[in-house]
């Protein structure tokens, strides 16, 4: 176990402030909404990425539409599409707990396999890809359509795929996975040692 020592010196008037700042600092730290997805299914409540950047994985467990919404682990949401049409600035969190893989997915995500994604339009039960969002995920009928994103297995462009993403319309009585996505930064703190 690696143990470190953090000594902070000031005068007389910094040390309120700074008293205060660390209380709120530590009462912040110690206030952490509960997780609705963790307290359901019993997952990891915490996962913090080892780099910074835009994360992403897509869930192992099958959601059913009217709760794609709440599906992500804390720290992440349901990914607009928009937020991850560009898969060179993604990291895949391929380790996480809550994240689906394939045999040879490697680090990255897997392919063929569809996710629900937010649209960035209105409320809609249309069957037009790109619009229709199961009337903003809270529907279950079978006569309402909701988007679900895969990355392609076929490396050529056919119709329906959006470069490297294949998306079609499915009926909102289905389950299944969801994209969930997340911004993190990286807090590097300088060690500074000191011989005696």
């Amino acid at each position: 176990m690696i143990r470190l020592t953090l000594r902070i010196t000031c005068d007389r008037r910094v040390r309120p402030p700074l008293l205060i700042l660390l209380l709120v600092l530590l009462l912040l730290g110690s206030i952490a909404p509960e997780d609705p997805v963790s307290a359901q299914t019993g997952t990891a409540a915490a996962f913090i990425p080892a780099s910074g950047g835009r994360h992403v994985y897509l869930t192992k467990t099958n959601y059913a539409t009217n709760q794609v919404r709440t599906a992500c682990a804390s720290g992440y949401h349901t990914a607009s599409f928009w937020e991850i049409v560009d898969v060179s600035n993604l990291i895949y969190d391929y380790d996480h707990p809550a994240a689906y893989t394939q045999a040879d997915s490697g680090y990255g995500p897997p392919s063929y396999w569809y996710g629900w994604v937010r649209t960035g339009y209105g409320s809609s039960s249309s069957s037009t890809t790109g619009t229709g969002n199961c009337n903003n995920w809270s529907s279950t009928s079978n006569s309402v359509y909701g988007v679900s994103v895969r990355l392609s297995r076929t490396w050529e462009t056919a119709p329906g795929d959006i470069g490297p993403w294949d998306a079609t319309s499915f009926t909102c009585n289905y389950t299944g996975p969801v994209w969930c996505v997340g911004d993190f930064c990286t807090v590097y703190l300088p060690a500074v040692l000191k011989n005696f």
